[in-house]
C-alpha cells in the first residue's frame, strides 16, 4: 500500500490535495533517510513516517508554536516531528552497524 493511502486513513474528514501530502512524505522520508544514513526508506520505518506526516499536517497552521495557553487549552509543538522516533532511529543504525561489521563490537567466547 502507498504511504500516501496510509496517511489518507489517518486523516480521514481532513482536507488535504495530494500534492501537499506527497510533499510531506517526501519532507520526512527525507529526514528519515538522513537520519538513518540509507538512501532508501527502509519498509520498517513507513510507519514512522507515516505517523511524522500527520503531525506534520496538523501542525501546518500553527508552526513555530512551542508552547500556547488559553483559558484550561494549552498547545504544544515539538521543533522536530521526528524526535520522538529517535530510539528507534539510533537502535536501527546500532543494528545496520553491526551487520555490516563496521561497529565497534567485542564478542569474548
Amino acid at each position: 500500500m502507498e504511504l500516501i493511502e496510509r496517511v489518507r486513513r489517518r486523516i480521514q474528514g481532513e482536507e488535504v490535495s495530494d500534492d501537499m501530502m506527497g510533499e510531506y512524505i517526501h519532507i520526512v522520508s527525507d529526514r528519515l533517510c538522513l537520519r538513518l544514513g540509507v538512501d532508501i526508506l527502509p519498509d520498517l520505518f513507513e510507519s514512522i513516517c507515516v505517523d511524522a506526516v500527520v503531525k506534520m499536517h496538523r501542525r501546518a497552521y500553527y508552526e513555530g508554536i512551542t508552547s500556547e495557553a488559553a483559558a484550561n487549552i494549552s498547545t504544544s509543538f515539538v521543533d522536530d516531528v521526528l524526535s520522538e522516533y529517535a530510539d528507534e532511529i539510533a537502535l536501527y543504525r546500532e543494528q545496520q552497524s553491526n551487520r555490516s561489521g563496521s561497529g565497534k563490537v567485542v564478542h569474548f567466547l
